[in-house]
Parts: structure tokens; sequence; C-alpha cells
């Protein structure tokens, strides 16, 4: 119900919580420390993809590989990378006021596991016991799966913001 001479300001309390003055200060001012500390998040995260970039780079210049191993370092290393921008950018569209998206996440997903496969296909390159060798292909194949989930996920996200075309409309490439 709304009353007139209602001077308070902020959004309507949730039925069962009495609006006080203090609850809209109360609200901004956490809402500021959360901006606050997803602005140190935000740093912290391009400081973090900086520094990975460095480390490869020294990892690279300095250490004793062979060609296709720091290729394989390199790869991993940039996914890395794409890991902690992607989440950088989602933290950014939050502070713009964006709601929180499950795309991002599953891209991360699909990027980490793309990673590991990346590293069992490495150790499957050197001769180790059958066992263990059984187990890398288990691995293998557990990631692949999880891959095909996730893949399989983003594409029923994406499909599920597409907008219905109207009856009697013709799509964009029919003639």
């Amino acid at each position: 119900m709304d009353n007139p001479t209602d001077k308070s300001l902020g959004p309507p309390a949730p039925a069962g919580i009495p609006h006080r003055p203090g609850n809209s200060r109360l609200l901004a001012m956490l809402t500021a420390a959360e901006h606050g500390i997803l602005y140190l998040v935000s740093f912290a995260l391009l400081a973090l993809a900086v520094g990975i970039l460095a480390l490869m780079t020294l990892t690279i210049v300095q250490g004793g590989v062979s060609g296709a191993e720091k290729i394989i370092i390199i790869l991993e290393e940039l996914l890395l990378v794409l890991i902690v921008l992607e989440i950088f950018v989602t933290v950014q569209t939050h502070l713009e006021g964006g709601r929180l998206q499950l795309e991002p996440f599953i891209i991360v997903g699909i990027i980490a596991i793309i990673r590991h496969i990346l590293s069992v296909v490495v150790r499957l390159t050197i001769p180790v016991h059958p066992a263990e060798s059984r187990q890398q292909l288990t691995e293998l194949a557990i990631y692949a799966g999880s891959a095909f989930i996730l893949v399989t996920a983003l594409a029923l996200t994406r499909w599920s913001r597409r907008r219905p075309t109207p009856p009697g409309t013709a799509l964009p490439d029919e003639n």
C-alpha cells in the first residue's frame, strides 16, 4: 500500500521486513563495499594475467625444453590467460550493472578442460607402465565427455536466448 506521505528512499522493503531509513544507508554501504571489492578483484585478475604471461615468457626463454614442449607450454598458459580474462570480463559486466551470466562460466570450463586434455595428451607421449597409460586414457575420455557436455550446455544457453520468429516472417538468409 502506497503512503503518499512516505518519503523514504530506495525500494520498498520485502514483506515481513520493516522499512527503516537506516536500511537504505546500510544497503548503499554494502553496495559500495561490493563494488570496491569487485574493482580490487578486477585489478588482481589483470595482474594475474600479466604475471602468467611474464612467467610463460621466462620459462620459454630459460627452459631447456624441446620445441614441441615449448608450444604446449605456450598454448596451456595462453589458455589460462583466456580463463582469467573471461572471469575479468564477467566481473566488469557485473560492475557495469549487468546480471551475472552463465555463458562465461561455461566457456571458462571448456577452456579449462581443453588445458587438461592437452596435459594428458603430452603425458601420453611419454612411455609409461600400461596401467598408468590406461588411467591416462580413461582420464582423457572423461575430459572429452565433460567438454562435450559443456559445449552442449553452451549451445543450449545460446539457443535459449534466441527470440522466436513470428509466423509468416522470413528468416534473414531466406530469399
